[in-house]
């Protein structure tokens, strides 16, 4: 007995032992696992701070570099300044010493006369000169953003949008130079030149007419429809569905106006009380305002432009953003350039055209793809005008009926009723032997052995009788549901005929009013997609 107790000790203090050296080795593989993840990460981290201290170190020498070029740092300052003192209505700082050889100083001097009306035709003939396309870009956007849109000139806008790229691909100041247009800096002469230059790159099979459609939203006609007309009637829907969306589009009235988020940051404060105290107030807004500009703003272009410098140092400060983007462990695409692709013209469109809440860029891409889509909106409405047809026909089995306005043919529908009745009800003499051969055998056991032999013959008979009583009345059933089928199918067939003889009257009566409100829709949509 006591060994018995001993060995069972044991055995209880070995298990346990197991269960401990089981969690031991599951801490363990815990602890390796989170090691590996430490290690991982600090590696991760020892790269990044690797990456950022030689950043650092090449920032701190393009620095130097840098050094020759204080009077134009100086006037990107001094052109910044200028911009929020014109969009603040404020005094114009006091004007730097002009850089050779940099368009931004020309430029300045230029905008300055332009927003004072009186052009210096000299300053902007030298700021062409210098850099032709950046000019445009700046004069185009400046004026656009200070709300005098009737100043910017389509020869500069024409230089400053340029041709899309042969695959689709707009450049982030193309995509700014059409938001801006959309949004109304550039009046409506503007508007048609960058229209005119998206159409151009735009997909004329790119599904416009499909996207333009889910904006839309109509009723489908109620009452009974026919199988015959089913092109034509979605046709006519989505016809309408379409005006809707053109409609609703279109006739949205704040795109009626310029979008008063155009304008440069500073114009879109309700401070301006002019001290000292609010007017350092006002800077220090109208900086987190820029911050938090949207980057395919006009204003965010601007200031990205003017950063860009002059040539000597341009790919020098390029290399410093990058840098500075690496050293904050910011990603380098946010080093951006004028010409970083936005997208293609076919996906800003589709973009555009679905932005309920955006009217301005959502009218604007409907004037792109207007003459696009026109088109296919014209063979809609050519399916919707399509004949409706004299007669139609109901399938019945393996008859076919012949249905008009004024009702089915009553041959044919005599023909397919009679082939629905004549066979319902019907048995075969096998179905009916089986309760007869009962009843009669039941009779006979009852009759012949019960009354000859012995009455439990008599019970014998009654129960094989019963069986095929039962069995009658099974057959007599089914006979009478078969019939009460046919009749039913009877009636349905005659209710399908005259349903669809009233359908066919009401849609041949209604193709005036059907065609006129084809029209309609047509005329509408041509209407709006081509003013």
């Amino acid at each position: 007995m006591s060994d018995w107790w001993t060995e069972r000790k044991q055995n209880q203090q070995l298990s346990n032992l197991e269960s401990e050296m089981s969690y031991a080795r599951q801490e363990a593989s815990s602890l390796r696992s989170q090691l590996s993840r430490i290690q991982g990460s600090l590696q991760s981290r020892v790269d990044s701070m690797s990456r950022a201290f030689d950043a650092f170190v090449e920032l701190s020498d393009l620095r130097h570099e840098t050094a020759g070029f204080v009077a134009a740092a100086e006037l990107r300052r001094y052109a910044t300044r200028v911009l929020s003192a014109m969009a603040s209505g404020t005094e114009l700082p006091e004007p730097v010493a002009p850089v050779a050889r940099y368009w931004l100083s020309p430029a300045t001097q230029a905008l300055i006369s332009l927003h004072a009306s009186t052009p210096d035709e000299q300053a902007i003939s030298a700021a062409m000169e210098l850099d032709q396309r950046r000019t445009s870009i700046y004069l185009s956007l400046a004026l656009a953003v200070l709300g005098q849109r009737h100043q910017v000139q389509n020869e500069w806008l024409d230089v400053a949008f340029g041709v899309p790229a042969a695959d689709g691909t707009l450049t982030r100041v193309q995509r700014v130079l059409w938001t801006t247009a959309a949004r109304g800096g550039f009046g409506a002469d503007g508007l048609e030149l960058v229209v005119k230059r998206l159409q151009s790159a735009a997909s004329p099979d790119g599904g416009w007419l499909s996207r333009l459609e889910i904006r839309g939203s109509s009723s489908r006609s109620n009452g009974p429809r026919l199988k015959a007309t089913e092109e034509q009637d979605e046709a006519a829907y989505r016809l309408s569905r379409i005006r809707n969306a053109v409609e609703t589009i279109l006739g949205n009235t704040e795109a009626r106006e310029p979008d008063p988020d155009l304008n440069y940051p500073e114009t879109r404060k309700t401070d301006s009380t002019p001290d000292d105290t609010k007017s350092s107030r006002r800077g220090a807004k109208a900086s987190a305002e820029a911050e938090k500009e949207p980057e395919d703003s006009a204003a965010a272009m601007l200031r990205l432009l003017i950063s860009e410098g002059s040539e000597p140092e341009r790919e020098t400060l390029a290399r410093i953003a990058v840098l500075r983007a690496r050293v904050s462990g910011a990603a380098e695409s946010e080093a951006q350039t004028l010409d970083d692709s936005a997208g293609t013209v076919d996906a800003l469109l589709t973009e555009d055209l679905g932005l309920s809440s955006d009217p301005h860029l959502a009218t604007a891409a409907l004037r792109v793809v207007g003459p696009l889509v026109l088109p296919a909106v014209e063979t809609v409405a050519r399916t919707a005008e399509l004949p409706a047809p004299s007669e139609v026909s109901i399938e019945s089995g393996v008859h076919t009926i012949t249905v008009r306005a004024d009702g089915p043919d009553q041959l044919e529908l005599g023909k397919a009723t009679s082939s629905l009745t004549a066979s319902a009800g019907v048995t075969t003499t096998g179905q009916r032997a089986t309760p007869i051969a009962l009843l009669v055998g039941g009779a006979v056991v009852a009759i012949g052995l019960g009354l000859l032999l012995h009455w439990f013959w008599i019970v014998v008979g009654l129960v094989v009788m019963a069986f095929g009583l039962n069995s009658y009345v099974k057959l007599r059933g089914a006979v009478n549901a078969d019939k009460t089928r046919a009749a039913g199918e009877v009636t349905t067939l005659n209710e399908r005929c005259a349903t669809t003889a009233t359908a066919l009257a009401t849609y041949l009566n209604n193709t005036d009013a059907r065609k006129a409100a084809i029209a309609e829709d047509l005329a509408t949509i041509r209407h709006q997609l081509t003013t």
